[in-house]
This record gives C-alpha cells, sequence and structure tokens, in this order.
C-alpha cells in the first residue's frame, strides 16, 4: 500500500529533479602565429563562447591598442581550429571589426566549418565581415 495521502503512482515512481547539465570548463588557444608591420594572424582553437571570450578579447585589444600612427594592418583571425562560436564570441569579432574600422585596419575571418559559418550567417555578420576559406596569400594556416 503506497503512503498515506500519496497516490500509488506516487509511491511507486518517484522522480527526481533532472541534474543540472555539466558545464565544460571552456578550452581555447589564441597564438599570434604570424605578424609584420602590416598583418597579424591570429589562430584560435577550440570553444569561442562566454567563458573563453575573454581570452580572445586580450589579444584584440593588444592588436588595436597599438600606437596610431603606425601604419594601417589587416588583422587575420584563422578559425579554422574553433569547434563552438557562441554569441560572446560573435561579440568580439565584431567589436574587432569596429575598432578596426575606427583605425583604418582590416578584418579578415578565415573559416570553412559550419560550427563558425552558421553562426556568421545567422546574425548578419557575414555581410559585414570579410570572410575567407583560406589564408592570405604567402601565410599558412598550420
Amino acid at each position: 500500500m503506497a503512503g498515506a495521502g500519496r497516490q500509488p503512482y506516487e509511491a511507486d515512481h518517484t522522480v527526481s529533479p533532472p541534474s543540472p547539465p555539466s558545464v565544460g570548463t571552456g578550452a581555447i588557444d589564441v597564438q599570434v602565429a604570424d605578424a609584420t608591420e602590416h598583418l597579424v594572424v591570429l589562430r584560435v582553437s577550440g570553444e569561442l563562447d562566454m567563458l573563453t571570450a575573454p581570452v580572445l578579447t586580450e589579444h584584440v585589444q593588444e592588436q588595436f591598442n597599438r600606437d596610431a600612427t603606425s601604419a594601417p594592418r589587416t588583422v587575420v583571425f584563422d578559425l579554422t581550429r574553433v569547434s563552438f562560436l557562441g554569441s560572446a564570441g560573435l561579440a568580439v569579432l565584431a567589436h574587432a571589426q569596429t575598432a578596426a574600422a575606427d583605425r583604418g585596419d582590416a578584418v579578415q575571418i578565415v573559416a570553412t566549418a559550419r560550427a563558425v559559418l552558421r553562426p556568421l550567417e545567422v546574425t548578419g555578420l557575414d555581410k559585414v565581415l570579410d570572410i575567407r576559406p583560406d589564408m592570405p596569400a604567402g601565410h599558412d594556416s598550420d
């Protein structure tokens, strides 16, 4: 017999609240893969989300906080090794584009994976950012 005041189903089939989803620590690696007076390549690997976007933001700030009298520069974000691009990562890229335009610099995004291209398309950033399937001539993504 079920416990007092309980229906038989409730007594025999209790349902626990769902466990919270496991939250990854988020892993990202950002390397300055190539740097010249006119071009710098930031090679990004891993997941670009709210946990990891601040790491990329630091690198972006380093690139655009240099001497304002220096020659115009192209900052290339090599995202070919990015497995996830969330809204915080999209915001970093949009901010980089704005900061570059304010300085007379340029931003290029190198991406081939759907995990990166689809969020850019859905948000319309593919219309604002210079997205390419390959690295600029003379620069390798390895």
